[in-house]
């Protein structure tokens, strides 16, 4: 399985179809393996599975030689969240594109955690030469911005949908405005770094635009789907689900929303999707639903058209345009 980050994107899977096979490092469901300290991996070192897996700890201390670190605290407990930016300026910077990483800590239907091998074939200078390209080709700067737990982020990645790892991210946004000096935000989310931007969304009144490819945007929907096909059951009750929370998307202006769906993906129901766009448009928002075809064979890839439709939205382009170009990217060799 590769990362999102390069070449023929296949997609960091928010939930893995019952018959993935790929070389990787599993646990059972529940593994009692304490937390280490986060590693700090530099250039082309190499991220641990071992922290998508059992979780890292920081402290204020550390997180000062993360480079990129935020330490951010929420109820007493902290954790050190990692960015790799690319084309911010000295002075301010109006608009800054930040991309959200899907899910690579999978589960079988049996309940058997594991690690994606792309993971750890990734390093912080194969993100940051991704972001720059990013930066380049959209004309203003743009972050990866790593969820708790992944990429050089400490925390648990078990925990993620949780409110809490909402709110992480949302206060390291807040941390990079007040750094950076930035006016507005363009999200872009694959899969379960999809809910996280569709999150921020219904949070925040920065957030000029959003694209959510292959994303997870209605929570109970989809666990109530894959919980008819596993034998291990999840509950999505307690989780963050942004379809619940539309009413909090800013109205003046309202923002775009492009929602990027294959309607024969095996990871994220389309009709899940579906419902979360027809909720917008009841909600008296317009969303653009764009239909595509993902290379993979979950028909869950499309990581690069959602970067695609952003730097196009950065641009000034209009939705013809952006349709266009993504449906031509279906023909195009991988970078």
């Amino acid at each position: 399985m590769k990362l999102l980050l390069r070449g023929s994107i296949v997609a960091l899977l928010a939930i893995v179809a019952p018959h993935a096979s790929a070389k990787r490092l599993e646990l059972p469901s529940a593994a009692p393996v304490a937390p280490k300290e986060l590693a700090i991996p530099r250039a082309s070192e190499r991220f641990a599975p071992h922290e998508a897996l059992h979780g890292s700890f920081s402290s204020p201390a550390h997180c000062a030689g993360v480079p990129g670190g935020f330490w951010i605290e929420l109820g007493g407990k902290g954790d050190c969240l990692r960015s790799y930016a690319q084309g911010l300026r000295a002075t301010e910077n109006p608009t800054v594109l930040v991309y959200f990483g899907g899910d690579v800590l999978l589960k079988t239907k049996e309940g058997v955690r594991f690690v994606g091998a792309g993971y750890e074939r990734q390093s912080p200078e194969l993100i940051e030469r991704d972001m720059a390209r990013w930066s380049e080709r959209a004309g203003v700067p743009a972050i990866f911005s790593a969820r708790p737990g992944l990429f050089g982020s400490s925390g648990d990645h078990n925990q993620r949908r949780e409110l809490r790892e909402v709110m992480l991210m949302e206060r390291a946004l807040d941390a990079i405005k007040q750094r950076h000096r930035v006016s507005t935000f363009i999200l872009v989310g694959q899969s379960g770094g999809g809910h996280i931007a569709a999150s921020l969304l219904n949070r925040r009144r920065d957030v000029s635009a959003v694209v959510l490819s292959s994303a997870l945007l209605s929570v109970r929907e989809v666990t109530d789907h894959w919980n008819k096909r596993r034998t291990v059951q999840s509950d999505g009750a307690a989780l963050y689900d942004p379809i619940d929370h539309l009413g909090g998307i800013r109205r003046d202006p309202k923002p775009r929303i492009l929602v990027l769906s294959d309607p024969q993906d095996r990871v994220v129901p389309y009709p899940s999707q579906l419902t979360y766009v027809r909720r917008l448009k009841a909600a008296g928002f317009e969303p653009q639903h764009i239909l595509l075809s993902a290379a993979d064979k979950n028909h869950h890839a499309l990581a690069r058209h959602g970067r695609r439709a952003a730097e196009l939205i950065a641009r000034g382009e209009q939705i013809g345009a952006i349709r266009a170009a993504l449906e031509g990217l279906g023909t195009q060799p991988s970078e």
